[in-house]
């Protein structure tokens, strides 16, 4: 791996991150999201990819966490040990994350506690597409998509032993990641098998994790020890091992992997807290602190299978199938250690495309994706029947050049969704088994304005069917402290997408601006409902001006701890703008010095008005980053405003500054590289709370954190 010198930072694009020295040293990375295989300056859509020391820099957490400073992407963090990434304002099911090209079949979409079952540690790199412009993997996805890639399954087969690991310790929480990766090739045979662990105790933040005390002067006494500087319930184990073996011949490869994940993670700020008559909880009460609260055991079994097909046939380049095998399971535990609620869930997910030669100048891919998905859950807080989900889906993407430079793209696709109800409802009404058919157009094109300068314009319509939780939530979703309504009326969300995309992708001057629109109609929300329910005992329902409160079977109860929501159908706009730009100021000599800046803003809001809930506020920052020899270090600073376009009954979110750096040094000895590394994370030690976190008010990111690693990269000569 190149060293810290060789990447700039997020703020710079994707094709700019691996090196430094000279445009001429620039490695290819290819997009392996696109059904193009090419770099990201050759795609008609923006592309950002993270790669390298880039990320390598960024490892450390979840996937959410390592994507949280790219523009255009945020955290909806729920704790340290969850984040799933939001794009452009919108995050659950409209955020599609593959991992290969395949989704990861977890729980993750239907509710904000659940993590995403992807460990960051094996990735090579990480992908984004923002919009709903990769119709291969479905139009249902209208933010944006994550493909986290590996090695594991290659093209190519890579000769004799290549070793990796990393090991790393940061100051708050004991936090230790570990991780280790062997590959080995050898004829037209690829092995590989990679590791990882990540601990950490519970979290400091500075001052009050819950909201309503940060005024409160802190006296120091017992009553509130603590819950000052510490998110209680907030340690971690996360765990990750596979094997992986392939064949590649000159006809084509063939190839297997499997891979095994497993998290136990506390819920921070007692989203999830039930009320325990036992003797320990009240003498816990009676010291004013409760150390109630619930533990995610995740763990997942995932088989991947990959083929692919040269000159399959005459007047076709390739033929490629992928198939993921996922046996999931999901519990949350409570504070006694019994299981509350178990989440199954059972999945097979394939894509076969097939491309061809180009005809009059098209080139193309044309596939079909089937998925088959067993969901059940079952506990107190099974508020999602067991649902059966099948889905079919035929695509068509076609691309060809025209002018001197210039590319125009056409896709389409049209999926046949279908939920069957599989066991009893909580419901007291009937759930019928429903079937959704949508269709998706996607058109783009790049203009070469001049060398190394692109004008890109991408517009979309992409439907998404409304999901099983949307359709037939009915019960107490304690992650989110309310009681959540379905509504089996839903129609398809329809998203319309415009973008426009104008940057210089080389040289010493790199920059890139976006601005966009996306008007989703009959978008789906979580509606908190004020309908009186009969409050003043007058025998009539009517709006008394407060949101209603239930108890966990859905009876009124003014002073019951869940919010009655539902879902409900509105038409709604997003749009915003992204900038990022870089400047080489000592690009020769002995000292190189990069300079970068960016900044990004998204509105979220009911097309007749009103704001949209959990909205990313505006972010602008600045960065360097230099290499001395076997120095390198790396600085950041970045201001996020305060967010006070909230939805009805949402809190706003304080601004806050945050201040990173990074210092390495590297040897090199034989075909060994190592790398010490220290980094410094939240140097400020900032109260920062994520507008996107359905935790805001009672769990803040954590404080200042030092890390001091070692990673090691071993490739002996052949």
């Amino acid at each position: 791996m190149t060293s810290l010198a060789l990447a700039l930072s997020w703020s710079l694009p994707a094709h700019t991150q691996q090196a430094e020295e000279d445009d001429t040293a620039v490695p290819t990375i290819v997009v392996e999201a696109s059904p193009f295989k090419r770099s990201s300056e050759e795609l008609v859509q923006p592309v950002d990819v993270l790669s390298g020391e880039a990320l390598e820099r960024r490892r450390n957490g979840t996937i959410g966490d390592v994507l949280a400073d790219r523009p255009g992407v945020s955290n909806a963090s729920f704790g340290p040990g969850v984040g799933r990434p939001v794009i452009r304002g919108q995050g659950g099911p409209r955020v599609q994350i593959l991992d290969n090209g395949i989704g990861t079949m977890d729980a993750s979409s239907i509710s904000a506690d659940h993590a995403v079952s992807v460990d960051p540690q094996n990735a090579e790199q990480i992908e984004i597409i923002k919009g709903p412009a990769t119709l291969i993997y479905g139009g249902g996805a209208s933010a944006g998509l994550v493909n986290v890639v590996d090695d594991r399954l290659p093209d190519a087969v890579t000769p004799g032993l290549r070793a990796g690991g990393n090991f790393s310790y940061g100051s708050n929480a004991d936090e230790k990641t570990r991780s280790a990766k062997l590959r080995y090739g050898v004829g037209p045979w690829q092995f590989g098998t990679q590791y990882s662990l990540r601990t950490a105790g519970d979290f400091s933040v500075p001052g009050f994790a819950t909201r309503q005390h940060e005024e409160i002067e802190h006296d120091h006494g017992h009553e509130e020890a603590d819950s000052f500087n510490i998110l209680d319930n907030s340690s971690l184990r996360t765990e990750s091992y596979g094997a992986s073996t392939a064949f590649v011949g000159s006809r084509g490869m063939l190839g297997a992997a499997v891979t095994r994940f497993e998290t136990n993670y506390g819920v921070p700020g007692h989203a999830h807290a039930h009320e325990h008559e036992h003797e320990e909880g009240e003498q816990e009460e009676e010291a004013g602190h409760s150390h109630e609260g619930v533990r995610i055991d995740l763990e997942q079994t995932r088989v991947d299978l990959r083929g692919k097909l040269y000159a399959p046939m005459r007047g076709f380049e390739a033929l490629e199938a992928r198939i993921g095998v996922n046996d999931y399971r999901h519990k949350e535990i409570e504070q006694s250690g019994a299981i509350g609620t178990q989440f199954d869930v059972t999945e097979v997910e394939a894509r076969v495309q097939l491309s061809h030669e180009p005809i009059a100048a098209w080139k193309g891919v044309t596939g079909l994706q089937l998925s088959d998905r067993d969901f059940e859950a079952v506990g107190a807080e099974a508020f999602v029947p067991p649902t059966k989900t099948r889905g079919v889906g035929l695509f068509v993407v076609e691309q060809r050049p025209f002018g001197t430079g210039h590319q125009l793209e056409l896709g389409g696709r049209v999926d046949r969704l279908e939920h069957e109800i599989d066991g009893v409802s909580n419901a007291p009404f009937a759930q019928r088994d429903q079937g959704f058919t949508t269709y998706s157009l996607s058109a783009g094109s790049a203009f070469a304005l001049g060398e190394h300068l692109h004008l890109r314009l991408n517009a979309q319509r992409a439907q998404r069917a409304p999901s099983t939780e949307e359709l037939y939530a009915y019960g107490p979703h304690l992650a989110t402290s309310s009681f959540e309504r379905g509504d089996q009326s839903l129609d398809p969300e329809t998203a319309n997408n415009i973008e426009i995309t104008l940057g210089r992708d080389s040289g010493r001057f790199t920059w890139e601006g976006s601005v966009y629109y996306n008007r989703i109609n009959d978008y789906v929300y979580l509606q908190e409902i004020d309908s009186g329910l009969d409050a003043d005992g007058s025998g009539t329902a009517s709006s008394d001006g407060v949101a209603d409160r239930v108890d966990e079977s859905g009876q009124f109860d003014a002073e019951g701890e869940l919010l009655l929501v539902d879902h409900r159908q509105r038409n709604a706009e997003f749009y915003g703008a992204e900038i990022q730009a870089g400047y080489k100021l000592l690009a020769s000599g002995p000292l190189k010095l990069n300079l970068r800046t960016f900044g990004d803003v998204v509105r979220g809001e009911f097309a007749r008005g009103g704001d949209l809930p959990r909205i990313t506020p505006a972010r602008a920052g600045i960065g360097a980053d230099a290499r001395i020899g076997a120095l390198t270090g790396d600085i950041s600073y970045q201001r996020t405003v305060r967010q006070e376009r909230t939805a009805a009954l949402e809190t706003d979110t304080p601004g806050y500054d945050l201040l990173s750096a990074d210092l390495g040094y590297v040897l090199k000895f034989g075909g060994a590289q190592a790398t010490f590394y220290v980094r410094g994370r939240n140097l400020l030690d900032e109260r920062i709370r994520l507008s996107t976190s359905f935790l805001k008010d009672v769990a803040p990111l954590p404080g200042r954190s030092i890390f001091t690693g070692l990673r090691i990269d071993f490739t002996p000569a052949i």
